[in-house]
């Protein structure tokens, strides 16, 4: 359990930045860029607790989780300049999603979901959050337009699922954990998308 916390912890914290970074990117003022921080960090862990019925969601109760994204929030005022390099945003956003697919994931298979579930609580918990920044900042979701995002995610999640039983959490989550950003950061510098199908 302790290492799932700090994998949520880390998920929060890369998150929280680059929601930061999309509210600076699209001028919203000092209040809109904790605002968006606050949506993309824990938006989707919210919608899964809601869509479990496991009660209030665990955002509001966890005080740490705020210090959190304010810290990660301010960081990204003070260092914006460096946002500039897409790579950076992409890296932190990467490490985002892996952290929260498998922090999620663990507590699904601790609580025996079947696979569907599994999938499902994964895979929203990894992008919601982003879904709803770009809803928010009136952009096309990314995960729906470019890059493979909630795919990485997905296959990192089922690496989890098949090795969880066989070879124990630790290396479970590790594994699952480097098959996510390798994915994800592959296919960005490749240029590597799922194909689009245009109206003739």
């Amino acid at each position: 359990m302790y290492t799932v916390t700090i994998l949520e912890y880390i998920g929060v914290f890369a998150f929280a930045m680059s929601g930061a970074y999309v509210a600076i990117d699209e001028k919203l003022d000092l209040l809109g860029i904790y605002i968006l921080a606050i949506v993309t960090a824990m938006g989707g862990g919210i919608i899964r607790d809601i869509v479990t019925n496991v009660g209030i969601p665990a955002f509001f109760s966890s005080h740490g989780a705020v210090l959190v994204i304010i810290v990660a929030a301010t960081l990204a005022i003070f260092i914006k300049e460096k946002w500039t390099n897409s790579l950076l945003f992409v890296a932190v956003d990467s490490l985002g999603l892996a952290a929260f697919t498998v922090s999620s994931g663990v507590k699904a298979i601790d609580n025996q979901y079947n696979l569907l579930l599994f999938i499902f609580v994964t895979a929203i918990t990894g992008v919601g959050g982003g879904l709803l920044r770009d809803i928010i900042t009136n952009r096309k979701p990314i995960v729906f337009i470019q890059d493979i995002y909630c795919v990485a995610g997905i296959i990192g999640a089922l690496v989890l699922w098949v090795s969880y039983p066989i070879l124990g959490k630790s290396i479970s989550i590790y594994m699952s954990l480097l098959m996510v950003v390798i994915i994800r950061m592959v296919s960005y510098i490749k240029g590597l998308h799922l194909p689009v199908i245009l109206k003739s």
